[in-house]
């Protein structure tokens, strides 16, 4: 029964550690989609803005599954900086549309 026990763990791990290392890109993207509902249902981002800022998270997204086919489903060091340095513009557009004047349907000023 240990044998099992110790089976179980070591397999878990690797699956958990797998998950964690495809995953930064995927996870920063899921932040940055959730901040730009979240702006938008709270009101601190117009339609507007929150069409281009989504149009801009599926641009980064077409960029990474192209790199993705172009390198045989796996990104490169270089492929990983160029998403990561596309995702940080991202995430600067989308603070600053946030913290803008316009308001959306809910003029909320939080």
């Amino acid at each position: 029964m240990r044998k099992f026990g110790t089976a179980l763990f070591v397999g878990l791990v690797a699956i958990g550690t797998s998950a964690v290392a495809a995953g930064p890109v995927n996870v920063r993207q899921a932040n940055q989609e959730r901040r730009i509902d979240a702006g938008e249902r709270s009101g601190k981002l117009t339609h507007a803005e929150q069409a281009r800022l989504d149009a801009e998270q599926r641009s980064i997204k077409r960029l990474e599954a192209q790199l993705k086919a172009r390198h045989g489903g796996h990104l490169t060091a270089a492929d990983k900086r160029l998403i990561h340095s596309r995702q940080e513009a991202a995430n600067r557009h989308i603070l600053a549309q946030k913290q803008d004047s316009q308001r959306g349907r809910n003029k909320l000023k939080l």
